[in-house]
């Protein structure tokens, strides 16, 4: 009886304290991904206004297929104070390959999510 007992409160105990680590980890890894895009902008000069970050997927016999790498799209100024759009490939560790850097197109600022004003 007391070895029921134990397995039911370790599962109680494992449940939670595995799903609390798995959110940990996640949002850990997600901060280190993007200080990883903010430093390689800092070091060409670019000021970020703001940023965002997906799961990049790859095309793999006809199949979208996750890869390990996190696109970070940001918005940035450069030292002429013009807008400049840049993505990013990057995974925990490090900057994997710049895909573009280009002038902001105006029409993107429909499609970044607003704050709102409280």
């Amino acid at each position: 009886m007391l070895r029921v007992l134990l397995i039911i409160a370790g599962v109680l105990i494992y449940i939670p304290l595995s799903l609390y680590l798995f959110f940990v980890v996640h949002h850990t890894l997600d901060r280190v991904i993007v200080k990883h895009a903010q430093r390689f902008c800092r070091r060409r000069g670019l000021a970020i206004s703001r940023f965002r970050w997906q799961p990049d997927f790859r095309l793999s016999g006809g199949k979208r297929i996750k890869t390990e790498f996190t696109l970070v799209q940001l918005d940035c100024l450069d030292a002429q104070k013009q807008r400049r759009l840049v993505l990013i490939l990057t995974w925990p560790l490090g900057v994997r390959k710049l895909v573009s850097d280009e002038i902001y197109p105006e029409s993107y600022d429909l499609q970044w999510p607003q704050k709102s004003a409280v």
